[in-house]
């Protein structure tokens, strides 16, 4: 019994750990600009953020003013902090004629019913885990005070 015990564990750690890269990897391409968030689409329990861009095949969107731009980049980051604080996930991609979206979302935003494999507060520890705390320290250290 101990043997499947440690065996699931294992298993559950992988996952988590390449639950959590995905998430880095899109938070990665949100902040360098290699994607951007680029619609919205609603359910009715909340909503998905969706991004796309060059990586993905299509042009980085930009706004038509300087500010419409800022907001974008604004948006962008916004996200990708929320990634990789695990407030959010990637959820999957949406594939339409043209289009390919990486979307993502969580209990933030009203869906309640994402696959989660990471839980912290059941002492499932895993190397993910480390990485993400290291992660919330290092930015919280360096956020200005005023926040």
């Amino acid at each position: 019994m101990a043997r499947r015990s440690s065996a699931d564990m294992r298993s559950r750690n992988l996952l988590a750990s390449t639950q959590y890269s995905i998430d880095i990897i899109a938070a990665i391409l949100l902040l360098t600009g290699q994607i951007t968030t680029t619609g919205i689409f609603f359910v009715p329990e909340g909503f998905y953020l969706g991004a796309t861009g060059p990586i993905l095949g299509r042009v980085r969107s930009t706004g038509q003013s300087a500010s419409a731009s800022v907001i974008l980049d604004v948006v962008d980051v916004l996200a990708g902090l929320l990634l990789i604080m695990n407030a959010v996930r990637v959820t999957g991609p949406y594939i339409t004629s043209q289009r390919f979206f990486l979307v993502f979302s969580g209990p933030l935003f009203g869906i309640k019913e994402i696959v989660n494999v990471l839980e912290p507060d059941k002492g499932h520890a895993s190397s993910s885990l480390g990485l993400r705390d290291y992660i919330r320290d290092t930015m919280v250290s360096r956020m200005p005070k005023s926040l």
